[in-house]
C-alpha cells in the first residue's frame, strides 16, 4: 500500500514537472503569455517564408507569421497572403511596408516591417499592410547574367577601339601616333604665343576689304 502511494506521488511530481517545463519553454520562445493582434499582407512572391517565421519591426522581433496561403485575385494572378501576429506593444503605421528578408546570405527567412511616417494612423486588428514584392534568386541570377553579357560587349568594343588606336587608325589613333599632326599643333601653339593678337582681333585687312565692298556697292547705286 505504501509502495502504491509512493509511486502515485512520484507520478504526480513528474507530471507537474513536465507541465512547468512546457510552460517555461513556450514563454521563452513563442510569446506565450503576451496578447497581440493580426495584420494581413498580400504579395506576389513570399520568397520561402513559412509559418512561425519571425516578424520584425525596425529590426526588433515583435511577432511571427501565423499563416501563409496562396490564392487567385480578381485578375487571375497568383498571390500570397500572410497573416502576421504582432504583440500589442508593436504599433505599425498605415503607410508602413513589409518585405521578406534573410538572416545572412542563406539564413532564416523572416518578415521585416519598415516603419511608416511618425504620427500616421495606427493599423488595427486584421488591418492590411502594404508590402514590397520580393525577387527570386532565379530572377537575380538572370539579371546578373544579362548585365555580364552587356559588360562583355562593352569590353569587346573597347578592345576594338584600342586596337585601332594602336594601329594608328581613326582620329584618336592619328593624334596619338602621327608625328605630323603633333608638329603642326606645336607650330600653331608657338605661332599663337608669338602673335597673340590673332586670338583677339580679326585678320589684318579684313576691315579694309569690308569698307571697299561697301564703297563699291554705293558706287553701283549712283
Amino acid at each position: 500500500m505504501r509502495s502504491l502511494e509512493f509511486e502515485v506521488k512520484i507520478g504526480l511530481f513528474v507530471f507537474v514537472g513536465l507541465i512547468l517545463l512546457t510552460v517555461i519553454t513556450f514563454s521563452i520562445g513563442d510569446f506565450f503569455f503576451k496578447t497581440g493582434y493580426n495584420l494581413n499582407v498580400v504579395m506576389a512572391f513570399a520568397n520561402g517564408v513559412e509559418k512561425a517565421a519571425p516578424v520584425r519591426l525596425a529590426g526588433v522581433e515583435v511577432g511571427e507569421v501565423k499563416s501563409a496561403t496562396v490564392f487567385k485575385n480578381k485578375e487571375g494572378m497568383t498571390k500570397v497572403k500572410l497573416v502576421l501576429w504582432l504583440t500589442n506593444d508593436a504599433k505599425v503605421e498605415e503607410d508602413s511596408r513589409a518585405c521578406i528578408n534573410t538572416l545572412g546570405l542563406i539564413g532564416e527567412k523572416y518578415v521585416e516591417i519598415i516603419p511608416g511616417t511618425p504620427g500616421s494612423p495606427i493599423l488595427k486588428n486584421n488591418g492590411m499592410l502594404s508590402a514590397y514584392d520580393s525577387v527570386s534568386v532565379e530572377q537575380m541570377t538572370k539579371k546578373g547574367y544579362e548585365i555580364a553579357l552587356k559588360l562583355e560587349q562593352v569590353v569587346d568594343s573597347m578592345d576594338s577601339i584600342l586596337a585601332q588606336v594602336k594601329s594608328g587608325q581613326g582620329t584618336i589613333g592619328k593624334l596619338v601616333y602621327d608625328d605630323g599632326l603633333y608638329n603642326d599643333l606645336e607650330a600653331m601653339v608657338k605661332d599663337l604665343k608669338a602673335h597673340p593678337w590673332k586670338l583677339m582681333n580679326r585678320p589684318r585687312g579684313s576691315t579694309v576689304r569690308t569698307e571697299d565692298k561697301s564703297t563699291e556697292g554705293n558706287r553701283g547705286k549712283f
